[in-house]
């Protein structure tokens, strides 16, 4: 990518960035539809969007938050503001999922309640077997971005541009062969063994680090020319759709979209021009897409255990998941400025 010397300047928030995050996050209750109500479909790989959250997460630090990294502040400093900033998520999240738990009775109250307290100091399970976490499924997601924030703070952001491509292509490399070991790039989901514990580590990893890389390089100035900023967004929705249809195993699919297809999609995205009058709308889309994402799986698991798995329902359960994330939406405050670059300390 060359830079072009008469690229307009850009909004220190690229508000466009908003709307591709809620657009991934409905992919994902997508995806967790087809699973849940036993349904198939274009988004079945839709779990390759977790991927595009490591990449914004490494792109935005890297874009509004290295240089007060690089001011001094110490890396458990930033990661506990880091832990602060997401424990709402964590706190929605675990809250419906503990509500449904007393309802089926999952198990006794005592320990439901100390499997809450767990989850929301975001000790992981380490039963070697089920989810990452014991009540809401996607708070693994949460976990490893505040472990990365603390490699980038304690390291990455002493890492020089140029050694910082090359690392992504050393975890890169580590991706493809923990891809093809596992059989698709859905590590991290289940609770880690003495076997599996480190396959999450290059997912992330890879993601992370190439986004600081593609955010630093935003930085120094590169700018590109982009697509119509409709046509930008339509493009990694049109190829997480394509890629369940390629003549691909599981694994090659998942490692062509993740390696080769996001991360040019996401520049063409931060290089695209949104008009000022959808800034609001973007904004709020990015903002409704954070309890979105911790309330949705909850929400769709209950109603097909209550209602069933009929298409009346899990129409019902999508509406049902966005009106719970519009009611956290509205009582706890999600809104955030990524893309703000913050003065020196």
């Amino acid at each position: 990518m060359n830079a072009t010397p008469a690229a307009v300047p850009h909004s220190p928030r690229m508000f466009q960035l908003d709307a591709f995050r809620g657009i991934a996050a409905f992919i994902i209750v997508f995806y967790h539809l087809t699973i849940v109500y036993r349904l198939s479909g274009p988004f079945e790989r839709g779990y390759l969007f977790v991927d595009l959250f490591f990449l914004l997460s490494g792109f935005v630090l890297a874009v509004s938050t290295e240089k007060k990294l690089n001011s001094g502040i110490g890396a458990v400093e930033f990661t506990r503001a880091r832990f602060v900033r997401l424990w709402p998520l964590v706190a929605v999240g675990a809250g419906v999922a503990v509500v449904r738990a007393f309802v089926i009775g999952m198990a006794d109250p005592i320990t439901l309640l100390w499997w809450l307290a767990l989850d929301l100091i975001m000790i992981p399970s380490l039963a070697g077997a089920g989810p990452f976490y014991r009540f809401n499924g996607p708070q693994w997601t949460l976990f490893y971005e505040l472990l990365a924030n603390f490699v980038h703070a304690l390291v990455l952001k002493r890492v020089p541009t140029r050694a910082m491509l090359a690392l992504a292509a050393l975890m890169g490399a580590w991706l493809v062969y923990t891809v093809r070991l596992h059989g698709s790039d859905t590590m991290g989901v289940d609770a880690p063994t003495w076997k599996t514990w480190w396959m999450a580590l290059p997912r992330v990893g890879f993601s992370y680090v190439l986004g600081v890389w593609i955010g630093r390089k935003y930085v120094e100035g590169l700018r590109t020319p982009s697509l119509p900023w409709w046509l930008a967004l339509l493009v990694p929705v049109a190829g997480i759709m394509a890629v369940p249809y390629l003549p691909l195993s599981k694994a090659a699919g998942d490692l062509v979209f993740v390696i080769l297809l996001l991360p040019p999609a996401t520049w063409l995205i931060a290089m695209a021009q949104p008009p000022q009058s959808l800034r609001a709308p973007m904004e709020w889309l990015g903002n409704f897409s954070l309890p979105l994402y911790c309330v949705h799986l909850t929400v769709l698991v209950w109603i097909s255990e209550v209602f069933g798995r009929s298409m009346p329902v899990w129409v019902g359960a999508v509406i049902a998941a966005c009106l719970v994330a519009w009611v956290f939406s509205r009582l706890v405050s999600f809104a955030s400025k990524p893309t703000v670059a913050k003065a020196k300390a």
